[in-house]
């Protein structure tokens, strides 16, 4: 699916969906008679959207508009949507995607003055792991007391120091995605010319 992994409240946004088959069904096609349909919810309940594709020779295309991209995000943090597409002809329905589309504020919607964390979930994790493990530097260093009846068991500093590389991981990649979505290419490659 071609769907797009991020988008931006209050931008149009637009993609196509190539024809497919089915083993069973066969030729799934816009010219088939065939209708392409993404649903989105969200765990916020009401606000979902159904996105029903244009044709588009024997695929679909589809577009959101300002105002429905808008309506995935009036808040300030990413939100997310769980989206599944479907195709249907008469009584036949065949689910052909399924997936996760987060959805940014619109910056320019907020006040000048609004709190705004834009970082991903990955990188709050990272600044989380790096505190407990700075505050267990500093003197915290202790993984299980008991008071009373009740007890406190931490994770080891060595389970702190795996989940920071792995944290740190995920970041390198959230960026090199978003370096190449902003045309930056991957930063991790480079290029020689050589002049004869």
């Amino acid at each position: 699916m071609k769907i797009p992994l991020i988008v931006n409240a209050g931008d149009s946004v637009g993609w196509s969906e190539v024809a497919f088959s089915d083993p069973v069904l066969g030729q799934i096609t816009a010219s088939g008679g065939w209708s392409l349909t993404f649903s989105f919810r969200g765990t916020q309940g009401a606000g979902g959207l159904d996105l029903v594709g244009t044709a588009a020779g024997s695929g679909w295309s589809f577009a959101l508009t300002p105002a429905q991209s808008a309506a995935l995000n009036s808040g300030s943090s990413v939100v997310v949507w769980s989206w599944q597409a479907y195709a249907t002809k008469a009584a036949a329905r065949l689910t052909v995607g399924t997936g996760v589309l987060r959805a940014r504020p619109n910056l320019a919607g907020l006040a000048a003055t609004a709190a705004f964390d834009g970082r991903s979930q990955a990188e709050q994790d990272l600044e989380a792991v790096r505190a407990e493990l700075k505050s267990r530097v500093n003197g915290g260093l202790t993984v299980e007391y008991s008071i009373g009846a009740r007890s406190l068991k931490k994770e080891p500093v060595a389970a702190l120091l795996e989940l920071e590389q792995r944290c740190l991981r995920i970041v390198r990649r959230e960026r090199k995605a978003q370096a190449a979505a902003n045309g930056l290419g991957n930063p991790g490659r480079f290029a020689v010319r050589f002049r004869g």
